[in-house]
């Protein structure tokens, strides 16, 4: 596939991202490393490569290897072009976040996109506003599998992800599965409505001991619908947490409204039928995490507290119901996916 490097669109810890020219406007943007560096990018290629077919998930249309004017060789990944950039740089434009109607919207997206990578037995495992991109058409899906890693792992995985956006069970434990992702999805839609991170500035190894110990903030401008859903992902226990799954057992009050359907909605995170291990079988893939030997949550905390500090830069609502609520009711177009 011929094609030309453009401008600079961002620069990561792993990777460039540049618009690809072909003389009109750019259809696809590459994230390029050195050959020698490339082993997160690679990764990143395996894993999308099993997760093509969904929406909500960046567009994956090949890699290659390429020799620049200076002699150095680059490894080459050409992903889908999202024109509005990231969803950090839409939320942080304005001065007080976006309307909670689009953020519902954008929220429903992530999680069927966030879905799709649970079931195909994978964590993300850096679910944070800079790796959701938006497109012209007000899409958003979810990007950057640098660190994503089967799901599944015993033990000590290791840790990976931005501290901001960390689930306590991955600060005190190194764990790294599916409802640390629902958390730090959690985050992102608080931060949308807000405007503001859940957890306010401070230093890294203050923050990480709040995580460990504390509750993020719920916004207060949030409907109560948004409070609700919110507390069904923000909840410290992961084995207490709703999954990706039963977070689309929900109500959609659509302004113009409309016909619905009444459908089952669980309890709690043991009520529901779609509740199993979505692990896959043994995948190769390159660029694997290192684990982490820490013998206590302090001692945890405090490794990962001295390590390079993270780049912070780098009005209808889902409504859930308890066990002594009325039914929830979904709407057609949830029950065609």
């Amino acid at each position: 596939m011929g094609w030309v490097r453009g401008n600079t669109l961002g620069r990561g810890a792993f990777a460039t991202v540049n618009a690809v020219s072909n003389g009109h406007d750019p259809l696809m943007a590459v994230k390029s490393a050195p050959l020698s560096e490339s082993s997160s990018l690679r990764h990143e290629k395996s894993v999308l490569t099993l997760l093509q077919g969904c929406p909500h998930i960046i567009g994956f249309f090949g890699d290659d290897v390429t020799t620049e004017r200076d002699g150095r060789r680059r490894y080459n990944l050409l992903l889908e072009y999202a024109q509005r950039g990231s969803l950090h740089d839409l939320i942080h434009h304005s001065s007080h976040g976006i309307p909670e109607s689009v953020a519902r919207r954008y929220a429903r997206s992530l999680l069927l996109g966030l879905r799709h990578v649970h079931a195909s037995g994978f964590v993300h495992c850096d679910v944070k506003p800079q790796n959701v991109l938006v497109f012209d058409d007000d899409r958003v899906k979810i990007a950057d599998f640098g660190l994503t890693r089967k799901s599944g792992l015993r033990g000590d995985s290791g840790y990976c992800g931005t501290p901001l956006y960390m689930a306590p069970e991955s600060v005190l434990r190194g764990e790294h599965g599916p409802p640390s992702d629902v958390w730090a999805f959690g985050c992102v839609v608080a931060e949308m409505v807000s405007g503001e991170t859940v957890w306010p500035s401070m230093e890294v190894e203050a923050l990480l001991f709040e995580i460990g110990c504390g509750l993020p903030k719920i916004p207060e401008m949030m409907s109560k619908q948004g409070k609700d859903f919110l507390s069904k992902c923000l909840v410290r226990e992961p084995e207490e947490r709703w999954t990706a799954e039963m977070l689309r057992f929900v109500t959609e009050e659509y302004a113009s409204g409309g016909c619905t359907c009444a459908v089952y909605s669980p309890k709690s995170v043991f009520d529901n039928g779609e509740f199993s291990d979505l692990s896959t079988g043994d995948v190769e893939l390159d660029g694997y995490a290192t684990t982490s030997d820490s013998s206590s949550a302090v001692d945890r905390m405090q490794q990962l507290a001295n390590t390079r500090r993270p780049d912070w830069l780098g009005d209808d609502w889902i409504l859930v119901r308890g066990a002594d609520e009325s039914p929830v009711f979904t709407s057609e177009e949830d029950q065609r996916e």
